[in-house]
């Protein structure tokens, strides 16, 4: 009983925030981390990296 107590009121708040979050940037653009100017560049530095280490 004591950890529904302390837990459910910590649940409500992270599912307030979460949601406002989600409400307040909807309008932002959603793109996929392997577009973009850069993508290229950052995969070519990631396989050096990659086949260095190994």
């Amino acid at each position: 009983m004591t950890l529904a107590v302390i837990l459910v009121p910590v649940l409500v708040v992270a599912f307030v925030a979460i949601y406002r979050n989600q409400r307040d940037t909807a309008h932002l653009n959603r793109v996929p981390f392997s577009s973009g100017p850069d993508a290229a560049r950052i995969h070519a530095e990631l396989l050096m990296l990659t086949e260095h280490r190994g």
